[in-house]
């Protein structure tokens, strides 16, 4: 989905590049693929920069809620609004189109830690090829196991910051302890951003 603005963008920079191509009588092949370049560049800034570098978790919301016909935004947008029936719709529509093991198991575990039930999807995390993401889910695990001390220990390796915080908070909510958990989460959050900023953001 393109914008107004995106539209006037490329229809002008279009025009421009033409003349400009004609006054150096740039060859037509060299123009074509020019402003091709940019319609595509153009198209996906908005997807780039909400995906991963926006910080208004609302204006993440509204663009994914524009586009959530498209599965995987729509995936990402039913995650963010805390519904589990319309989240399972959304990861069917997912697992239907990406038929990649590697690329499903990331989904499905995206859906159960939100449901904060990674146990269930647990026979996945072998198929989960980047070790920093599979690491985190099975300390999720190990929290829902009750091994509160061994997953604290284990946040301490993660990756990401991010990561780290979400386990505290995931393990101070497993406690009981509703302040330090949000404490965490809002931390969590304030530690990235894009589409995991949203997702983060609507655990507290």
């Amino acid at each position: 989905m393109i914008s107004k603005t995106q539209y006037f963008i490329i229809f002008s920079f279009a025009i421009i590049f033409g003349i400009t191509g004609g006054f150096l009588d740039l060859p037509f092949g060299v123009v074509v693929t020019g402003i091709a370049a940019a319609v595509i560049l153009i198209a996906m800034i908005p997807y780039v920069y909400f995906l991963y570098y926006a910080t208004n978790t609302s204006k993440i919301e509204q663009f994914l809620s524009a586009r959530k016909r498209q599965p995987i935004l729509g995936f990402y947008w039913a995650l963010g609004q805390g519904t589990p029936d319309l989240a399972e719709d959304q990861l069917e529509k997912v697992l239907r189109k990406y038929r990649s093991p590697s690329h499903q198991a990331i989904f499905i575990l995206a859906d159960a830690s939100q449901r904060g039930d990674v146990r269930s999807a647990s026979s996945h995390l072998h198929q989960v090829k980047q070790t920093h993401i599979r690491e985190y889910y099975e300390v999720h695990v190990m929290l829902e196991e009750g091994r509160f001390e061994e997953a604290k220990e284990r946040a301490d390796t993660l990756q990401k910051d991010w990561m780290n915080e979400s386990i505290l908070g995931r393990l101070y909510s497993l406690s009981g302890d509703a302040e330090a958990s949000r404490n965490h989460y809002i931390r969590a959050a304030q530690c990235c951003k894009g589409v995991q900023r949203y997702l983060l953001e609507g655990m507290y």
